[in-house]
């Protein structure tokens, strides 16, 4: 049976306040739990804590918990938002936010300022190539491809006057 950091917090702080020292909780682990349970400097680090009046015991935890329907919302609310700035209205982290975009397959890109789909269905795909078609006929009629400066993936066209 394995010991999670919550649970080793809990039972570092019981054995704190037993006025047992770091090296006896320590070893008491490791008695109980079995060897290399747990390092004698993490529980040297956790009794410092403790010492310095950190007896928390829920400890400083994740930031918030985040539910797909809502990171779906905010994404539909303005496409045009970073992963840091749904982060920040969620109030969550930015690896939470990016983990569960991924988890409900809105794997998305920021490209022109805007999100778009990373994985494109059928009509999408076909949509796209229609109109990469159109543009490499146009440009052979009248080549504009030349005239077009991207800079950063955003395209700007560029004519001399």
């Amino acid at each position: 049976m394995n010991m999670t950091k919550h649970d080793l917090r809990l039972l570092t702080l019981h054995e704190f306040k037993l006025g047992h020292n770091a090296s006896e909780a320590s070893a008491n682990f490791n008695r109980v739990w079995g060897e290399e349970s747990t390092r004698d400097r993490t529980v040297r680090r956790w009794f410092g804590k403790f010492r310095s009046g950190d007896k928390d015991e829920e400890g400083r935890g994740r930031l918030g918990s985040l539910e797909n329907e809502q990171l779906h919302a905010v994404v539909e609310q303005n496409p045009r938002q970073s992963v840091r700035e749904m982060a920040q209205t969620l109030g969550v982290s930015i690896a939470t936010v990016s983990r569960h975009l991924k988890i409900i397959g809105q794997v998305k890109v920021k490209k022109l300022d805007k999100w778009v789909p990373h994985k494109l269905n059928e009509n999408q795909k076909l949509r796209r190539f229609e109109v990469c078609s159109m543009l490499s006929l146009r440009n052979t009629s009248d080549p504009f491809l030349d005239r077009i400066v991207t800079c950063d993936e955003k395209w700007v066209l560029y004519d001399k006057l």
